[in-house]
């Protein structure tokens, strides 16, 4: 069984990847984008940005998610004189119910360094509307199996959140 702080080590290593590294023995070609469709879930649909950001957090309240933070960094960037066209707001989110055992026990309380989990929605400057989050599915197979279970948990409900959201936009 893999130890806690291996598997933290890894996850962190994992976490820190740029998109710009590659995992091939050959080097990377800026000029082509990464693939981090492995690492990275993202759906889009065309739909008004602000209206999104509403139906996404209601979707949240309804689902029982609890929001820790909402960070719209396009306006923090935007101070700063960097545009985001389109707009960014990270969601940072738990569900307590699924978390407060791997918390409550010493050698599962590394999973803490994973929280809040975050839900990314940004626009595009063609209108189009990115939902984007970690692929902790994946994540979730390199995990002892106590973490994979409750992690698995948080990922079905997420997913569902997402849909749903997404759903809504598309019934409007």
């Amino acid at each position: 069984m893999k130890t806690p702080a291996f598997t933290a080590a890894l996850l962190c290593g994992l976490l820190s990847l740029n998109s710009t590294f590659s995992l091939s023995a050959e080097p990377a070609n800026p000029a082509e984008p990464a693939d981090t469709s492995s690492m990275v879930v993202e759906q889009a649909i065309q739909y008004d940005y602000n209206k999104a950001l509403d139906i996404v957090r209601q979707q949240l309240k309804d689902d029982g998610w609890k929001l820790i933070a909402e960070i719209n960094l396009g306006a923090r960037l935007a101070k700063k004189g960097v545009e985001v066209p389109g707009g960014l707001v990270i969601f940072k989110l738990t569900s307590g119910k699924n978390a407060v055992p791997l918390l409550a026990a010493d050698e599962t309380r590394y999973v803490s360094a994973m929280m809040p989990c975050g839900l990314s929605v940004y626009g595009k400057q063609d209108g189009t509307v990115v939902i984007s989050r970690m692929n902790f599915e994946m994540m979730s197979a390199m995990l002892e199996p106590k973490v994979a279970t409750v992690m698995t948990k948080s990922i079905n409900k997420l997913n569902k959140t997402v849909e749903s959201a997404i759903a809504r936009m598309a019934a409007n």
